[in-house]
């Protein structure tokens, strides 16, 4: 890890020069965000109770793998994390474009060994309290041992991850289709809360998933420790604009993921693409976060995750795929890249409030003496996520240092529409200054802290009412 750390760093100080670096070094140094982070598994008592669940709804999950000369450890691990899923009912789609046998060999092997574990124990594994389904072909499905639960089908042609990745699409015979690198890993429970969050939003809301996404980690070479976990937000378009949070594990309806397929002109982010387009044909109610660390990406010298400079090609083809979404909504802007690779800025034209109706204010950061940040994008209990962070801090997985939606903003910050400056004054009780540079000391200390946090909520109460979007720019700064 210590190289790969000064590989970052010498490819940082390359793209945005000494002085930027030394800031962000500063911050690894001082602001260990994961620094208390630890991954456990579930207990087995748990994985045992998640085995014996039966949902209303029990759908075929297809974890579709393209596979290329991996690894014989990298792939026998990952195929040892899907047969350890507490939820029975999947199936496992490799698709090897390999020229060597290597993989045909390590699943041939591991298909082996559980069909001789399945004959040793004398029976299939079975859902306790088992409930008759419309099909026998689906109880089949749910019953069949692990064995032949692992499909693989070895591809006439390497036509590249995006190539690969369709053909082995047209093998996945599932309700939802889930994606998982070649040399990554899922948690033993991944499955089981993925569908307990589909049954959970039917019979909640009445609304059916069409596109599922957990938080993840990072697990070293050896697939032992486990660090940099990703807690990501509920859907955010913004943020999504700005960097693939979502990224894994994920989960889509197997005809909605047909359908869009994959793009090979966008090949090393064709995963963010196929979000971008998916996340603009569903409704954001049916898009679900399911806030548990269900994937880990393994870091090792050729990987995105250890280096991502070592792909640069795909945050290239990532900003693409930002700019075909924005031409797909007629959206006019320039995606363009920032210090950090693969995040990106929108320079809308002429701005924001112009380009995008669904956008109704946009706010940054009130920062003080220190140059720390004590308020701006805000929460429903009216606490700033990043109180105390300095404001040349970027935060754990870059959040503060992109656009993102907000529940709040500080009014102190805003930038609204004319149209909207009669309603800011009625509710602040104090005069809209047009430019945020303009906003002293003296407009910031013109309320209490107390009363700007309590009528900014109110504020922007109304925005939300509306159906508009609030949009947190950390570019925009205001000092009290």
């Amino acid at each position: 890890m210590i190289r790969q750390n000064i590989s970052k760093t010498l490819n940082y100080i390359k793209r945005n020069g000494m002085k930027k670096a030394v800031g962000t070094v500063y911050e690894r140094l001082t602001a260990r965000y994961d620094a208390d982070y630890f991954y456990e598994a579930p207990a087995e008592e748990e994985l045992k109770r998640q085995r014996e669940t039966v949902f209303g709804d029990m759908p075929l999950i297809s974890i579709v793998v393209p596979a290329y000369e991996t690894k014989e450890a990298f792939l026998s691990a990952l195929i040892d994390s899907v047969t350890a899923q507490s939820y029975p009912n999947w199936e496992l789609i490799l698709a090897d474009a390999s020229e060597s046998g290597r993989v045909r060999e390590c699943v041939e092997k591991k298909r082996a060994e559980l069909a001789e574990k399945q004959a040793e124990s004398g029976e299939r594994r079975k859902i306790a309290g088992k409930k008759r389904v419309e099909s026998a072909k689906r109880q089949d499905d749910i019953d069949t041992g692990e064995a032949e639960k692992i499909k693989y089908h070895a591809l006439s042609k390497n036509e590249g991850i995006s190539g690969n990745s369709n053909q082995a699409l047209r093998y996945a015979c599932g309700d939802y289709i889930g994606l998982l690198d070649h040399d990554d890993l899922l948690a033993p429970d991944a499955l089981f809360e993925m569908v307990k969050a589909v049954n959970t939003l039917e019979e909640q809301e009445g609304v059916e998933a069409k596109l599922l996404y957990s938080d993840e980690d990072k697990c070293d070479e050896s697939g032992l420790s486990y660090y940099e976990p990703n807690i990501k937000s509920n859907f955010n378009l913004d943020f999504l604009l700005s960097n693939n949070y979502i990224c894994h594990f994920l989960l889509m309806k197997a005809e909605l993921m047909k359908e869009l397929g994959f793009r090979p002109d966008y090949d090393g982010a064709q995963d963010y693409d196929l979000i971008l387009r998916a996340v603009g044909r569903v409704q954001e109610n049916e898009i679900v976060h399911v806030g548990k660390v269900l994937y880990h990406w393994r870091c090792h010298d050729l990987s995105t995750a250890a280096n991502p400079a070592s792909k640069l090609y795909a945050y290239e083809a990532g900003k693409r795929a930002v700019q075909d979404f924005l031409q797909e909504k007629e959206i006019r802007g320039t995606v363009e890249d920032t210090e950090h690779v693969g995040f990106y800025r929108i320079a809308y034209e002429p701005d924001i409030l112009t380009a995008r109706a669904d956008v109704g204010m946009l706010g940054g950061s009130v920062i003080d003496r220190d140059n720390k940040i004590t308020s701006g994008i805000l929460l429903k209990e009216g606490l700033c996520p990043f109180a105390g962070l300095y404001s040349f801090f970027s935060g754990p997985a870059n959040v503060a240092a992109v656009c993102r939606d907000a529940y709040a903003l500080d009014a102190r910050t805003v930038i609204l529409r004319k149209e909207d400056v009669p309603l800011f004054e009625e509710i602040m009780k104090v005069p809209y200054v047009e430019k945020a540079k303009e906003r002293d000391v003296r407009y910031c200390n013109k309320l209490d802290e107390g009363i700007w946090r309590q009528r900014s909520m109110a504020l922007c109460a109304v925005f939300r009412e509306r159906g508009q979007r609030l949009v947190w720019d950390p570019k925009i700064r205001v000092r009290r």
